[in-house]
């Protein structure tokens, strides 16, 4: 395949993802929830590594609030959508659904390494995860994303941020360790960003990042290794 074809390619690839992204985003609201998912029994964290041409999805699933493991499912599949910023979710989205089959309980929150309303459409992967899952969602992302205005929270574990896109609040720059960067947290489905913050910090116990969302990325690389 020559370049030319090639990159006509990815433009047909890309409309139809950002075709089907609109689509969701009408049919399934994403940040716009007034009510939050109670109770709280379990919380799953997922997140992928990558070789070459395939990946390795994780799902984790943790009992809240000890957040005791109680099992997990991973997954190994050839990666076919490139990386296009803003269509994450069409990336690594199959293979944590291919690890969510894994798992013998449905999770009562999820949380994914990524966005989900402080997107520039406002339909992350967080939003899309949840949406096809049926789970309410919450994205953690490790660096921000195109915005309006943004100031480093405070160095306290527990200060904020505010992400503003367009005008609006997408999400917060929360920091959940003293002294290391902070974390970027917008609402996914069904769930607020009050909600998401106060999530985060309440699963952030010895990492940056909250302890579902950790372990996943943790196992994904040990398979990634193994496999």
């Amino acid at each position: 395949m020559d370049m030319g074809s090639y990159l006509k390619d990815i433009h047909e690839i890309e409309e139809s993802a950002r075709s089907v992204q609109k689509l969701m985003k009408e049919r399934y609201d994403c940040g716009g929830s007034s009510q939050d998912p109670h109770p709280i029994c379990t919380i799953a964290g997922a997140d992928a590594a990558y070789g070459e041409g395939y990946g390795i999805g994780v799902i984790v699933l943790l009992a809240y609030p000890s957040l005791a493991i109680i099992e997990h499912g991973y997954a190994k599949r050839a990666v076919r959508f490139p990386y296009i910023q803003g269509l994450f979710a069409f990336r690594e989205l199959p293979l944590i659904m291919a690890a969510y089959e894994k798992i013998g309980k449905i999770p009562d929150l999820l949380m994914v390494e990524g966005h989900g309303y402080a997107h520039p459409q406002r339909y992350g992967y967080a939003c899309h995860a949840g949406a096809i899952l049926g789970i309410p969602t919450i994205g953690i992302a490790k660096h921000p994303i195109r915005c309006d205005t943004m100031k480093h929270p405070g160095n306290e574990r527990g200060m904020q941020q505010e992400i503003l896109m367009g005008g609006e609040v997408a999400g917060m720059a929360l920091r959940t360790r003293k002294g290391a960067p902070p974390v970027y947290v917008s609402a996914g489905h069904q769930t607020t960003l009050h909600f998401a913050c106060q999530i985060v910090l309440e699963t952030t116990r010895l990492h940056r990042l909250p302890e579902p969302v950790w372990i996943a990325d943790l196992l994904s690389k040990k398979y990634l290794n193994l496999l």
